[in-house]
């Protein structure tokens, strides 16, 4: 005969239904006799404290109006003031016991509250008419008592009406509450019973739970694989975190290996280099040419014999570029191709390329295309969608060296041809600008030159001479560019002398543009300088600031001693520096923008290099509409001591 108990290893109903039906049964036999009882008791309490007081309440307040009419009646017989008192006494036990009654039959039954509201109606009226009427405020006359207390009667039968039936209804309140309590008792006896009959039931499912117990070693054994499972996906991922810090590994030794070099070629061919054969059997770099076309910048193969086959097609310029790859350049990302893509015979021809396939990549920086990356998968291991980021963050490391590679090959070729430039400048250009000084000095000394004539040459004369400067200032700033220091021949220099000889230089241009040059620098110690280059400086800051002053405005320059060295101040009343040019100006070639040109640029690097090779400083404060200050500081001359004599070097070595 087959048993409800028997178990089976598939029949997990008998472990679960057994279990949650006891803990019902107990949670039951815990509960429910807790529940009822503490209903039962709440109703109880609530007859106690709530229902009885607001009964005997109601009770006073219905014998309270029954006293009232017998002392208004015995007032107004015997005129004793007892019973006025007696009376005043019942009407503020009333007003008490309805306050008692507002507060407790809301927590009994909330339509209570509209039988103690016609109680209290009907009161106030009674005792308005008994206060109207005069019936205890003096002694009325017999017939006049009489009639008026006629009158009021019958609001006084409506009050007691009312209090009656307040009464009756708290009474049924209580009744109901232990109508209820006696439901809850013979609730509570069924239900001792009823779990009763669940505590023998669950009894017997325990018994019957212990027949489970066979299944445990199953579940033991179920559990046994199940961790074995886990330890396996633990080694898969194990395993996957040291692929991926193999990868990280490679990604930071490549990066090195990209950024090593700043020759474009060879970043280039090192790209090329870690791909094969790290990750492919060959790789091909096309960069991208400005006129157009993708030139093969290198090719390498993991076998020398092909690569020497594919070498011819080094620095071969595609100007018909595959439409494949002008996909992949134009939706720039990555893109793996089969063997029947027209690529491979662009990338691996003339070499055979069964079963294989090539993975295509945009070499991309600053979102410009710098030319495409093609690695063929070797025979043996073909490429999958999991090889793909790895190209990618490795090509976008090398996209970002090449780059920069590329831009200090642009920089340096720029460089090398504003050195020719300069050289051309320096050499070529003077011999034609002496041949034209020479020629203006001779002819000006032409007994027959005319005054028009003897003015253009000045003119062609001061050309020259503005030309000659120009060429100087670019040499100048070319040498401080290289980090090399201006050429100085520092002597004892007089400030004040320096300072007047400024003045006189832009005497006559500040008389033209109406500005106020002045100097101060009477007691100023002499500086250890070079002449013509600290004039030079102050020409430059002189020269700017009659550029921007406007007229009726003035140009100051100033000397001071100020901790061991001169401080020399121009200052302006022109428009100011924006304080967002102040970290610019003092850079070669650069100028604000203005509506026109106003000088090359060269002034203040030139002057800020001349300071610098005096070992001075030089800064500049300007505040928007007051004017500009420029600030230089120069060494102060210091006598050189006197040699010693040979008997005072012979005394200094004893």
């Amino acid at each position: 005969r087959r048993s409800i108990w028997r178990v089976g290893p598939d029949s997990t109903w008998t472990t679960v239904l057994p279990v949650a039906f006891i803990i019902v049964s107990l949670l039951s036999l815990a509960i429910l006799p807790v529940a009822v009882s503490r209903h039962t008791a709440t109703m109880r309490k609530e007859i106690a404290t709530i229902a009885e007081p607001a009964r005997r309440a109601a009770n006073q307040m219905q014998m309270d109006l029954s006293g009232e009419l017998d002392k208004v009646i015995a007032w107004q017989v015997t005129g004793q003031a007892q019973y006025r008192t007696d009376y005043y006494r019942l009407v503020q036990e009333q007003e008490e016991n309805r306050k008692l009654l507002a507060a407790l039959l809301p927590q009994l039954n909330e339509g209570l509250d509209n039988d103690l509201r016609t109680l209290f109606v009907q009161t106030a009226r009674w005792h308005e008419g008994v206060r109207r009427g005069e019936l205890i405020s003096r002694q009325l006359p017999g017939e006049v008592f009489l009639a008026r207390l006629y009158e009021e009667h019958p609001a006084y039968e409506k009050t007691a009406t009312a209090a009656s039936e307040l009464e009756l209804s708290i009474q049924t309140a209580i009744e109901d509450r232990l109508d209820s309590i006696r439901d809850a008792d013979r609730l509570n006896l069924w239900l001792t019973i009823i779990l009763t009959f669940l505590a023998l039931t669950s009894a017997l499912l325990v018994a019957g739970l212990g027949r489970q117990m066979r299944l445990l070693a199953r579940e033991a054994m179920a559990r046994r694989r199940e961790a074995e499972r886990e330890a396996h996906e633990s080694r898969g991922a194990r395993a996957a975190a040291e692929r991926e810090e193999r990868r990280a590994a490679f990604l930071a030794g490549a990066g090195e290996e990209v950024v090593r070099s700043l020759d474009f070629e060879q970043t280039v061919l090192t790209l090329a280099r870690l791909i094969v054969p790290n990750l492919a059997e060959l790789c091909a770099i096309d960069i991208m040419e400005s006129e157009g076309g993708l030139r093969r910048a290198t090719v390498v193969h993991r076998n020398p014999e092909d690569e020497t086959r594919l070498t011819p097609h080094l620095g071969r310029i595609a100007r018909d570029v595959p439409e494949g790859l002008v996909h992949i350049m134009q939706e720039r990302t990555a893109r793996i191709v089969g063997v029947s893509s027209g690529l491979f015979s662009f990338v691996a021809d003339p070499l055979p390329i069964d079963n294989r396939n090539m993975i295509v990549l945009p070499l991309v920086s600053r979102g410009q295309i710098l030319g495409i990356v093609s690695a063929v998968s070797a025979e043996s291991k073909r490429f999958t969608e999991s090889d793909v980021p790895l190209f990618v963050d490795l090509v976008r490391l090398a996209a970002l060296a090449i780059d920069n590679a590329r831009l200090y090959r642009d920089s340096l070729q720029a460089v090398r041809t504003r050195e020719e430039v300069l050289a051309i400048v320096s050499h070529d250009l003077r011999n034609p600008l002496n041949a034209i000084t020479l020629g203006a000095s001779l002819l000006q000394r032409s007994p027959t030159l005319s005054d028009d004539d003897s003015e253009q040459l000045e003119t062609i004369e001061l050309s020259a001479k503005r030309m000659s400067r120009l060429i100087a200032d670019l040499l100048d700033v070319t040498r401080i560019e290289i980090g090399k220091q201006l050429p100085i021949e520092p002597a004892r220099l007089d400030v004040a002398e320096l300072l007047r000889e400024t003045v006189e230089l832009f005497k006559a241009q500040a008389s033209a543009n109406e500005v106020t040059l002045q100097a101060r620098g009477e007691d100023v110690p002499p500086v250890f300088a070079d002449h013509h280059r600290v004039l030079q400086v102050l020409s430059n800051l002189v020269g700017n600031a009659m550029k921007f002053t406007p007229a009726s405005g003035m140009i100051s320059i100033a000397a001071e001693a100020r901790d061991g060295d001169v401080l020399c101040v121009v200052a302006d009343t022109g428009p100011g520096i924006p304080t967002a040019n102040l970290g610019k100006i003092f850079n070669p070639y650069w100028q604000a923008k203005r509506d026109e040109r106003l000088g090359a640029g060269l002034g203040l690097p030139i002057a800020k290099g001349i300071v610098e090779a005096h070992g001075g400083h030089i800064w500049v404060e300007s505040e928007p509409g007051v004017g500009t200050r420029f600030f230089f500081t120069l060494p102060v001359w210091r006598e050189p001591k006197p040699a010693a004599t040979p008997a005072e070097e012979s005394s200094a070595r004893r």
